[in-house]
């Protein structure tokens, strides 16, 4: 039995990351809760080393534990819905974000708020998107951005004490760095229904965003960015565009009101 145990599949799975790939892809194969032994035989892995593992999957929830063995947990559910909710807002905003940047010449980013920043699911542009740091799964803090400012704006007051709690992470000179100052400039952003940043994120490109709904619920943000001047000298025709184009998205939701 140990020469079973140790055989090919433990060289293949060296690695920790492997391992629990390789024992969260048996409970994927199988309906029924399995026991420890079960894994191991399945996965080809130590029985020990299954144990331990499986006990730290469930201390994370990625696992349940139940009288006759274990099955995936509710953080694996978590997860591939909020995969699923993401991949649907950026399907349907994405015939509409394109036609804004024909439209407008400028960048256009989607974006959800994750803990204190946002995460980047779509955008697109022309050479000028190129100069900028932002890009699909990457990150910014976000309030330095106005897609964060929008989706802050927004927030349930826990959410909001929350990311105030935490501090600000400056990017720029210009980047809002006290909890205060946040604080403050996020109800007349709310009462206003768009966002607006200037060099906070990156020295002299401005943006506008507007908020994104679902179910009455704020769930993402659109916003539009360039040059500065480019921005500011056209800010009223740029804040219709990214309000309409917010609101285009949101009604092609499931669930919108």
């Amino acid at each position: 039995m140990t020469d079973i145990i140790s055989s090919e599949p433990v060289t293949a799975a060296s690695s920790m990351v492997d391992r629990v790939v390789l024992i969260l892809g048996v409970f994927e194969d199988s309906a029924e809760p399995l026991t420890v032994g079960q894994v191991s035989v399945r996965c080809g892995l130590p029985r020990s080393s299954v144990h331990r593992i499986v006990q730290q999957l469930v201390g994370a929830r990625w696992l349940r534990r139940q009288d006759d063995g274990y099955t995936l947990g509710l953080r694996v559910f978590e997860i591939g819905s909020l995969v699923v909710h993401r991949s649907r807002i950026a399907e349907a905003a994405r015939p509409v974000i394109q036609a804004l940047c024909e439209r407008t010449g400028h960048v256009v980013h989607l974006a959800v708020l994750d803990q204190q920043d946002v995460v980047y699911l779509d955008k697109v542009g022309g050479a000028f998107a190129g100069t900028l740091p932002s890009r699909v799964g990457g990150r910014l803090p976000a309030h330095c951005t106005a897609l964060g400012k929008a989706l802050l704006a927004y927030s349930p007051p826990a959410v909001v004490s929350q990311y105030l709690a935490a501090g600000l992470r400056p990017r720029t000179g210009a980047s809002l760095a006290r909890p205060a100052a946040l604080a403050a400039a996020l109800p007349p952003i709310r009462d206003a229904g768009y966002a607006t940043e200037r060099g906070e994120a990156v020295p002299g490109v401005a943006c506008v965003a507007a908020p994104i709904r679902k179910l009455g619920e704020v769930v993402a943000a659109v916003s539009l960015c360039g040059p500065g001047d480019r921005v500011l000298a056209a800010h009223q025709e740029l804040r219709y565009q990214v309000m309409r184009a917010a609101a285009e998205i949101s009604r092609g939701l499931p669930g919108y009101g």
